[in-house]
């Protein structure tokens, strides 16, 4: 019974899996005959051009990648190649944009040196760090850097490289741990370095690379079956989400995975399961909640790290008009110098019209499906965050949008293609934990607000999937099995 009801699960996730890439995927064909035939960023035939060039060239160095020896020595020269390669490139997409920070990363730069100075982090109960007070937890990284190094943006663009490096390599760790196959770990780490979307934010002063880090960090402690190492997974999700407020859709999937995959399942030990379980939750709420008070008693944010403004991320997510994404007409209609009190109840007001006018107009499913595409399928808006624009010719920004995108939209069909392949094979099921973490995400996605950039954390995860499908469309010998290597599957 326990056994039907693991099973049954994992084929409610991989159909979820080819539902969501399939969207991706449709997603993407039907931006991509926009920007081609629209001529968004150049003529059709050289929009056309490039993206079958990029396809091209991607398959070519997947391919490579995959029929070079699995030898030790090969394997470590392959991988210190790749990272070296892509940390020069990390760090010439630095020094070719601007220096100059927009948007939130200003807030943090320019509040990290004013706190380092002893200066205050908000001025009355409605400014960014009282409302949204769980930001301090990043924004105290800014002040450490800024303390160590001084107020130099240059530290905290060379440290995002470092991260995203980190990430690369985790990335490779983390496809080897599940599939074991050293060709699927390269082309991981080759199609997560080359994603030119993924990595256009390192100049800014942003927590998605080093929580990125974390985030894989835990992934990759789960799978072990220590219950140590669960507990230590508690530790770098707590400090996680204290960089970037994720660790819900975490704990909802590690919660729904140890129900279905260890406490019912007769084959392992329900009590240890409970143990690691227990430990690592209690280790989170331990190392957040001291973490809060620690801030408050500071004197840094009397808030600690809480979130007082929850339902301005519904204020703008189910905004029809805008798809879910910023609006500066609709931050127009409130007058940001109210109170707290005062302007929830605004917001309140405004979620239910949003609300009210969705359901006249039935139009839930569709503001779903165009935010989906927003997050998923497609340019992201990290370009133009990146400021490239400023200190570049409009010739050269058109381009590097189309090869940046061209790029996204082969990785998105590989990764199609790659969820077609686990569909009808076996797999660690600890591969299962982290699709529900993704699927979790991209629930949450379609009722907040949404931006392109959100779905950085999760790359590393699709180029996984991605390198699977490659992997397995070029393979000599096919498998007498449909089943991947399962080793140490008994968390």
């Amino acid at each position: 019974m326990t056994e039907k009801l693991a099973a049954k699960m994992t084929g409610l996730i991989k159909a979820c899996l080819i539902i969501f890439a399939g969207l991706m995927a449709g997603g993407a064909l039907i931006t991509t005959k926009q920007v081609i035939l629209g001529a968004a960023w150049t003529s059709p035939k050289r929009s056309l051009f490039v993206f079958v060039l990029v396809a091209i060239l991607i398959i070519a160095g997947c391919w490579l990648l995959a029929v070079l020896p699995d030898q030790k020595t090969t394997n470590y020269l392959v991988l210190g190649v790749l990272l070296v390669a892509f940390a020069l490139l990390m760090i010439a997409w630095i020094y070719s944009t601007p220096a100059k920070q927009t948007s939130d990363y200003h807030t943090f730069w320019k509040y990290g040196q004013q706190a380092v100075a002893g200066g205050p982090i908000y001025y009355h109960d409605n400014n960014y760090f009282a409302k949204w007070a769980y930001q301090t937890g990043f924004l105290t990284y800014v002040m450490a850097v800024i303390k160590l190094f001084g107020a130099n943006i240059r530290s905290i663009q060379l440290l995002n490289v470092l991260w995203q490096i980190l990430s690369l390599l985790l990335t490779y760790v983390l496809a080897q741990k599940l599939f074991h196959q050293v060709a699927i770990s390269r082309i991981s780490l080759f199609l997560l370095g080359i994603n030119w979307e993924w990595l256009a934010l390192n100049n800014r002063v942003t927590n998605q690379y080093i929580a990125t880090v974390f985030f894989l960090l835990t992934w990759l402690l789960l799978l072990d079956k220590k219950t140590s190492s669960w507990i230590l997974a508690g530790v770098t999700l707590a400090i996680g989400n204290m960089l970037r407020p994720l660790s819900l859709v975490f704990i909802a999937a590690i919660i729904v995975f140890a129900l279905i995959y260890r406490f019912f399942n007769t084959t392992n030990n329900w009590r240890q399961g409970c143990l690691r379980l227990g430990g690592l939750l209690l280790v989170y709420l331990v190392i957040t909640l001291s973490c809060g008070a620690l801030i408050k008693q500071s004197g840094l944010n009397e808030y600690g790290l809480s979130n007082r403004d929850t339902e301005w991320k519904f204020v703008i997510g189910l905004n029809y008009p805008s798809t879910g994404s910023y609006s500066q007409p609709l931050v127009k209609e409130f007058n940001l110098k109210d109170t707290r009190k005062t302007m929830l109840k605004q917001e309140k007001q405004v979620t239910q019209r949003h609300i009210k006018y969705l359901n006249q107009h039935h139009l839930w499913l569709k503001l779903f499906i165009k935010k989906f595409f927003i997050v998923w399928s497609n340019p992201s808006n990290t370009l133009n965050f990146s400021l490239f624009a400023k200190n570049h010719s409009l010739k050269t920004v058109n381009q590097v949008n189309l090869w940046a995108y061209a790029i996204t939209v082969v990785e998105i069909l590989l990764t199609l293609l790659g969820a077609i392949v686990l569909a009808f094979k076996k797999y660690h099921s600890g591969f299962n934990l982290l699709l529900l973490t993704l699927f979790a995400y991209a629930v949450a996605q379609v009722i907040i607000e949404v931006q392109g950039r959100y779905r950085i954390e999760f790359v590393p995860l699709l180029v996984i999937i991605a390198a699977v499908g490659f992997t397995q469309l070029v393979a000599k010998k096919k498998p007498k099995t449909n089943n991947f290597e399962v080793v140490g599957d008994t968390l």
